[in-house]
This record gives structure tokens, C-alpha cells and sequence, in this order.
């Protein structure tokens, strides 16, 4: 009965802290010409944000870093120094993100639908640690924590789409730790002292 107790606490704690952080970015990739499209961001209020592209194959082919919070960001982007292929272009806003695939090719650039997605809710107080994960992609995830000399603690979570755990780490030695929550796609680190 504790454990039921404890778990509907833990999601709620994790449901009003995604409901009052949760940002509601929106990202516009609109072709002018067949190498160029213009990117357009608006979000509902004054923020930091990164803006990146990759190519398919990982690498990074852009990044810009916004020096001042801001609500709306615009940029026409020539795409003509890029081969043809697929790309993905990121947003990062906070604790949510946003992802647009698009593809460069010799007859034009085609844009593909968005994902959004939010990073992991992490909090801990009173040796325990508390994770909650909206799993979108349901990709296996598991968590690791690690102290200076290495791992210490690791549990498969499964690919659930909704992600709501609670750890006890009273057992653990008093220092710093890192929280490692990854899949093979995504890797997300919260760092803690006991």
C-alpha cells in the first residue's frame, strides 16, 4: 500500500511539474527556392533555445545558440553547400524539443511533419530519487548512476511509454552522482549530491 501511495505522489508531483514547465515551441520550415527555405520559431514566451541540423549519418552541419531569451527567431537558410540527403533540424527550448526532418535533393527541399518531445523530469529530496519519462519513440531506456569511480547502480526500464520511478538511495555513500537516463538514440544526465 506505501508503494501505491508513494508512486501516485511521485506522478503527481511529475504531472504538475511538466503542466506549469512545459513550453509549446513552434517551428515553420517553408521552401522558397529549390536550395533555400526560410525557418521561422515562435514560442508563447521569452526563451533560450538551440537550433541545430544533423545529417542523417549524425554529423553536425549547424548550430546557433540564442545569446538572449527571445519569443520568435527568423532565418532564410541556403541549403546549396549541402549534398543531397536526409537531414533533421532540432529545436531545444527548455525542457522540450522539437525535430523536423527534412531532405535536400536536386529538384527541391521536401519537409517532413514534427515531433515533439520533452526531456525527463528528475527531483530529489530525502535520498530519494524521483524519474518521470514520457517514453514517445518507446525505445528500451535504462538508468545508470555513476559516482567518481564508476557505475554503482543500473536497471533496465523497458520501453513503457510512461516512465514514473522512485529509487531509494539512502544506501549509498554520501557524495556526488550522476543520473545517466539513455536509450541507443537519447541520452539525458541529472547530477545530484547525497
Amino acid at each position: 500500500m506505501k508503494t501505491i501511495k508513494f508512486l501516485f505522489t511521485v506522478l503527481a508531483v511529475a504531472i504538475v511539474a511538466v503542466a506549469s514547465a512545459v513550453e509549446k515551441p513552434k517551428m515553420d520550415v517553408v521552401p522558397l527556392t529549390p536550395d533555400r527555405a526560410v525557418v521561422s520559431i515562435l514560442n508563447n514566451k521569452e526563451a533560450m533555445f538551440e537550433l541545430s541540423i544533423k545529417a542523417e549519418n549524425g554529423e553536425l552541419v549547424y548550430y546557433k545558440q540564442s545569446a538572449k531569451p527571445l519569443n520568435s527567431y527568423q532565418k532564410v537558410f541556403d541549403f546549396t553547400e549541402l549534398t543531397d540527403g536526409k537531414y533533421t533540424m532540432n529545436l531545444k527550448v527548455n525542457d522540450t524539443r522539437l525535430s523536423k526532418e527534412f531532405e535536400v535533393a536536386s529538384n527541391g527541399i521536401s519537409v517532413g511533419e514534427s515531433k515533439l518531445r520533452f526531456d525527463p523530469y528528475f527531483a530529489y529530496a530525502d535520498d530519494v530519487l524521483k524519474l518521470s519519462y514520457l517514453n514517445f519513440d518507446q525505445e528500451h531506456m535504462s538508468l545508470n548512476i555513476y559516482n567518481e569511480n564508476g557505475l554503482v547502480y543500473q536497471s533496465k526500464l523497458g520501453k513503457e511509454f510512461n516512465m514514473v520511478n522512485g529509487y531509494d538511495l539512502s544506501a549509498l555513500e554520501k557524495g556526488k552522482y550522476e543520473v545517466v537516463l539513455s536509450s541507443s538514440n537519447n541520452e539525458y544526465t541529472y547530477s545530484l549530491v547525497k
